[in-house]
């Protein structure tokens, strides 16, 4: 099937995203780009709707939304299956996390562009349990200090936008006395359980 399968996710960037989308997905539309369109309902769908896509033949994919859109679009596939065809994933980074950064700005004009002359780049996934396959990632991996951040700023700020994220880190550092976390690499026979932030 040389089609896309693009999830939106309209509750990114606090809603941007659902104005957003639509337009955006029209220019590509309108330019020759086949794809069909379904929206995420909450944490967890875009999973469930990449898995059965994946089972009706899609190998193409596009994470209209954030990188959690993009993180449950390749578990949806990738996750629990011991094969899976080559699939392409592209973004389409309608709210950028750094709205006053100029790359971030023309982010989605460079990702319509890379998607219609059909350019790829190869990138290998990670999966901490490799036997069950699950919880794979690409991107990015946030442990520490970063990872209380993110799960502070979901939990408590989301609400504030841009804002949000800054009120995390802050809420952090003042909270911060040094969280450790054990770390050994495959060959090491010791743990080291440092500080990852004093």
């Amino acid at each position: 099937m040389n089609r896309f399968f693009a999830i939106v996710n309209p509750a990114a960037g606090g809603g941007r995203s659902a104005k957003l989308a639509g337009p955006a997905l029209a220019r590509l539309l309108e330019k020759g780009l086949k794809v069909d369109v379904i929206a995420s309902t909450g944490p967890g769908d875009a999973v469930q709707l990449a898995r059965e896509a994946y089972g009706q033949g899609y190998r193409r994919f596009l994470a209209v939304g954030g990188d959690g859109t993009a993180h449950e679009i390749l578990n949806g596939v990738f996750a629990g299956r011991t094969a899976v065809q080559r699939v392409a994933l592209g973004f389409l980074p309608l709210v950028p996390a750094i709205p006053s950064c100029a790359i971030a700005k023309d982010g989605a004009a460079a990702s319509m562009q890379a998607l219609l002359e059909g350019r790829t780049r190869t990138v290998d996934l990670f999966a901490p349990d490799a036997r069950r396959r699950r919880n794979l990632f690409f991107n990015l991996l946030s442990v520490g200090f970063t990872a209380d951040v993110a799960a502070l700023t979901n939990r408590l700020f989301k609400p504030f936008g841009d804002l949000g994220y800054l009120l995390g880190v802050f809420v952090r550092v003042v909270q911060c006395a040094g969280d450790p976390l054990a770390l050994r690499c495959d060959d090491d026979q010791e743990w080291d359980s440092g500080a990852l932030f004093s």
